[in-house]
């Protein structure tokens, strides 16, 4: 039954639904919605304007996260969810809430709880499922975008993962169906000559990684070479080791 505390009713308003939240699907629905209305990116000419859809729409997430957790347990107050709690903590560890969420030491284009631009937002809630949680998503458009487009990603939940590639195609991958997960150098793999030798050298050059993710049944399913920086390979190649290991543990 939905609930009509002052907390919800006031989410309710945010999202431009009745005075009484209603369903749960309901509650979806009008926060696409909202969130279409007051995307940021539809002001990017409009500096004062998308300060104000800035403002909004992480006014929409917290009202939508927050009825969303309340219908969920009625028996909490909506201040109380771990959504609520975290979102208040303007500088606290991302990790503090919940020590399944990625972290990515603040690496570009790599986002986690509660810190959540509003792109990274819509795409999350159009793919999670009722007591799913997002732990992650790392955007794979490309380095030295202006503004994070999310065209690739790679988005990581509590139960399995997404990914768009190249071709606006969406995969998914079950925890349960993980195979095998390799951390390649691609540099072992052929003799550098002697000139990229010495251009590594001068330029201070790392290691070149690729993560290659593998299904069960040992079919292919993504890899990650250009698309990321090396670190953030090597957090999501620890975090699906250790993801794999809980599953069939």
């Amino acid at each position: 039954m939905p609930c009509a505390c002052k907390k919800c009713l006031q989410h309710a308003w945010t999202l431009g639904l009745p005075s009484k939240p209603p369903s749960k699907t309901a509650i979806r629905k009008a926060f696409k919605a909202a969130a279409k209305l007051w995307h940021p990116d539809r002001f990017e000419n409009e500096p004062i304007k998308r300060a104000e859809a800035e403002e909004r729409f992480k006014k929409i997430q917290v009202a939508y996260r927050e009825l969303w957790e309340h219908s969920e347990n009625p028996e909490l107050s909506p201040a109380d969810t771990p959504f609520a709690r975290a979102s208040v903590k303007a500088a606290a560890p991302i990790i503090e809430e919940d020590l399944s969420v990625m972290s990515f030491g603040g690496a570009p284009g790599c986002f986690a709880p509660p810190y959540l631009p509003a792109r990274a937002a819509e795409i999350i809630i159009a793919h999670l499922e009722t007591k799913e949680r997002v732990l992650g998503i790392v955007d794979l458009s490309g380095a030295g975008l202006r503004t994070r487009t999310f065209a690739q990603y790679i988005l990581f939940t509590s139960n399995r993962i997404f990914v768009r590639n190249h071709l606006s195609i969406v995969s998914l991958l079950w925890y349960t169906d993980l195979g095998e997960i390799n951390l390649v150098d691609l540099g072992k793999q052929a003799k550098p000559s002697v000139w990229q030798r010495t251009v590594a050298r001068l330029n201070g050059a790392r290691q070149r990684l690729s993560l290659q993710i593998y299904r069960a049944n040992g079919t292919p399913f993504f890899s990650i070479t250009d698309q990321a920086d090396d670190n953030v390979k090597k957090v999501i190649y620890n975090f699906l080791l250790q993801k794999k290991a809980q599953t069939f543990s």
